[in-house]
């Protein structure tokens, strides 16, 4: 990978497409100047990363978001693989608190074992701010459900990275977004599908009108948004904001420092993209 990238291991987003791996659900891997970190590493992380030639040992932070199937599921076979079962503990994983510590309905999906894979845990609420080599990571407040979720901004010495993570759309949270050249958007439904926790297209535009980024990428996409091609959607989006927008596909690579949707394509075979 480059020094600056950004690497769609997979752009599923409900249960039908994860579970059919009609779209995969590896999650994503960010190079941010020189600095390697795997983001929501759901099903089939570790197969996705291998693919596309991705060495995980490389990675310096994981970070998940928020407890749930699509983003948390391999973080434990991820930090195995990181430090190896733990021969060589290295890394950092940032994570919500249910992410490391479950609550009075679920167990924590991170394991006890896992914990001593890596340097530290880090838990994070909304609104913290942590320092990664030469990358600020802030946590942004999301609202889904009651997964305790964040979302994350990765600030650079050139860019700001957002990424909405699950979340219904509100103005203040939108204005988390407001200094970001790039915004990654999890958009998992059409304008004419509402649902509790996620974002649909018509929210995507309200928080691209308010906000103004110099570019955006949908992903995490529903099997109701595959059916009207998030391609087409992302056109008339970005028509509508007057904001570059692209509709994210499995192995999709972009470059946060001179964003190009077209840069590169990693070969995720076999599953069939839609």
């Amino acid at each position: 990978m480059l020094d600056n990238s950004i690497l769609f291991l997979g752009t599923g987003g409900d249960s039908i497409v994860v579970g059919k791996q009609i779209r995969a659900s590896g999650g994503i891997i960010l190079e941010l100047e020189g600095s390697q970190f795997v983001l929501d590493p759901g099903p089939g992380c570790l197969a996705r990363a291998r693919q596309a030639d991705v060495s995980i040992r490389d990675t310096v932070a994981v970070l998940v978001s928020h407890a749930h199937t699509n983003h948390a599921t391999e973080v434990n076979a991820v930090l195995e693989a990181l430090s190896v079962s733990g021969l060589d503990r290295i890394g950092v994983l940032v994570c919500s608190k249910k992410v490391a510590q479950g609550d009075d309905k679920e167990l924590p999906i991170l394991t006890n074992r896992s914990k001593g894979f890596v340097e530290k845990v880090i838990e994070l609420e909304p609104g913290a701010k942590i320092g990664i080599n030469n990358v600020n990571i802030y946590t942004t407040k999301t609202q889904h459900f009651d997964s305790e979720g964040v979302g994350f901004i990765f600030e650079t010495p050139r860019y700001r990275v957002g990424y909405t993570s699950d979340t219904e759309y509100t103005d203040e949270i939108a204005d988390q977004y407001k200094h970001c050249s790039l915004l990654i958007i999890n958009c998992k439904y059409p304008a004419d599908i509402k649902g509790t926790g996620h974002l649909n297209v018509t929210d995507a535009i309200k928080l691209l009108k308010r906000i103004k980024p110099k570019y955006a990428i949908l992903t995490h996409f529903g099997i109701k948004m595959l059916e009207v091609n998030p391609m087409y959607v992302a056109r008339d989006v970005q028509r509508e904001c007057q904001v570059e927008v692209a509709a994210a596909y499995d192995g999709l690579m972009v470059n946060p420092a001179s964003f190009s949707p077209r840069m590169r394509q990693v070969t995720l075979e076999p599953f069939k993209q839609v």
